[in-house]
């Protein structure tokens, strides 16, 4: 079998409880470490983030950490470290992930199985969940991959996924790189655009040999809000169903007031639809144990999204990893 140069570029900043996981799982990797190159940007944490990854990989020299202290072409965040690690990959592919992700063996196999001659392929992310808010977030993002899943399939792009993406060296330099894609509180996305408007092919991949691990967030509204807010500012086709989901919870209450029979009605069929595709869904991924929740989850989507535009609209600065934009 024919083995392509990888590098895997991550950007880390004040991840000490997370990064160990992401190391451990990164030297899991089937993929031959000769041809593997891992660039981890410290982004100047405060915590002991960048000791954890200088003791592990003194015995594993593929891995490499470059301390980040300098912005280029203006840019900010995640963002500045990816366009610094860029300039020093040397694969023929990049993988991106994030520092508070697992990823499993052989994800570097099966994302380049998947190509299908594409310069940007996305993957699929469990949320871990111990309760019915974890297990709601875990299944919101398997309808959102769904959905992306089948778009891609119609050839309508979706959005990039930068903790599990990946991208033809060739086509992020054709892009002019993060120097020319410019500033974004959603760089994943400005990325995964940027290549398909240079004409390079994009794909989804929806199977469980893919899929990355991820902990639930621990603020949820910064990171809502920090989705909205790039979506809305990007104008990404996604954020249409997502502003529709939010302003439905209001609707159906007023209508209540008409008639509880509509509102119910409308929650049932939901309900009933969210059932027979999560079925489908859970069964490709291997996580039927996440069935059971469908009902919470159903009534979650109406507060919870409404919650978020209320959190979007709120005017509160945009904080993530502890900065301001």
């Amino acid at each position: 079998m024919f083995y392509p140069s990888v590098s895997i570029l991550i950007a880390a900043r004040n991840e000490e409880n997370n990064i160990f996981d992401l190391l451990r799982s990164l030297n899991q990797l089937t993929y031959p470490k000769d041809k593997l190159q891992i660039l981890i940007g410290n982004d100047a944490s405060s915590d002991k983030t960048a000791a954890i990854i200088q003791d592990f990989v003194v015995e594993n020299p593929y891995i490499q950490l470059i301390n980040i202290e300098e912005k280029v072409a203006e840019l900010q965040g995640k963002s500045n470290v990816l366009a610094q690690l860029a300039h020093l990959a040397k694969g023929e592919y990049f993988f991106f992930t994030d520092a508070d992700i697992e990823v499993p063996k052989r994800w570097i196999e099966e994302m380049l199985d998947a190509t299908k001659d594409a310069g940007v392929v996305v993957g699929i992310t469990l949320v871990k969940n111990k309760n019915w808010f974890e297990a709601c977030q875990a299944i919101e993002w398997f309808f959102a991959l769904y959905l992306m899943k089948r778009m891609t399939e119609f050839k309508i792009p979706s959005t990039g996924m930068g903790n599990n993406m990946m991208v033809l060296a060739e086509a992020y330099r054709a892009t002019g790189g993060y120097e020319k894609i410019g500033f974004s509180i959603v760089e994943d996305y400005a990325l995964y655009k940027a290549v398909i408007d240079c004409k390079y092919g994009f794909y989804q991949v929806f199977k469980p040999s893919v899929m990355t691990v991820t902990k639930p967030p621990e603020n949820y509204f910064e990171q809502r809000k920090r989705w909205v807010s790039g979506g809305i500012s990007t104008r990404s086709i996604l954020i249409i169903p997502a502003l529709i989901q939010g302003f439905l919870l209001p609707i159906l209450l007023i209508i209540s007031f008409y008639s509880w029979k509509i509102p119910l009605s409308i929650f049932m069929i939901n309900l009933i639809a969210n059932l027979f595709l999560g079925n489908q869904i859970f069964k490709v991924l291997e996580q039927k144990s996440l069935l059971k929740y469908i009902p919470a989850y159903t009534l979650y989507m109406y507060v919870f999204w409404f919650l978020q535009l209320i959190a979007y609209i709120l005017p509160t600065k945009l904080v993530w990893k502890g900065r301001y934009y």
